[in-house]
């Protein structure tokens, strides 16, 4: 795993392990910085990009049906397609990844 908490990327409640909902962590893919925030009560992931330049973050789409065998990658920045395209395998296996770790002691 290659993720890591993000801590300081806003003041927005953060979920646990036990409480995923409003959980974030970024990775580095592709050479930007990805934010992914657990979705309330869903299995997948928001995706945000830091715009570290302009001090904000932009949307890139969601990482959806982690609960499934067939995760895959939604883009809502039309400018992004091509790159998320790009950088899709890596960016599902990450939220996959996190999403094991959060689920791990949810079943049974």
């Amino acid at each position: 795993m290659s993720f890591e908490l993000a801590e300081n990327a806003d003041r927005r409640r953060r979920g646990s392990k036990d409480d995923p909902n409003g959980y974030r962590f970024a990775a580095v893919i592709g050479g930007r910085r990805l934010y992914y925030e657990a979705f309330p009560s869903q299995a997948r992931f928001r995706i945000t990009m830091a715009r570290a330049w302009e001090q904000r973050t932009e949307a890139l789409g969601s990482v959806i049906r982690l609960d499934t065998i067939a995760p895959g990658l939604r883009v809502c920045a039309p400018t992004e397609v091509e790159w998320a395209n790009q950088h899709a395998e890596k960016i599902i296996a990450e939220a996959v990844s996190v999403w094991k770790f959060l689920s791990r002691g949810c079943e049974g």
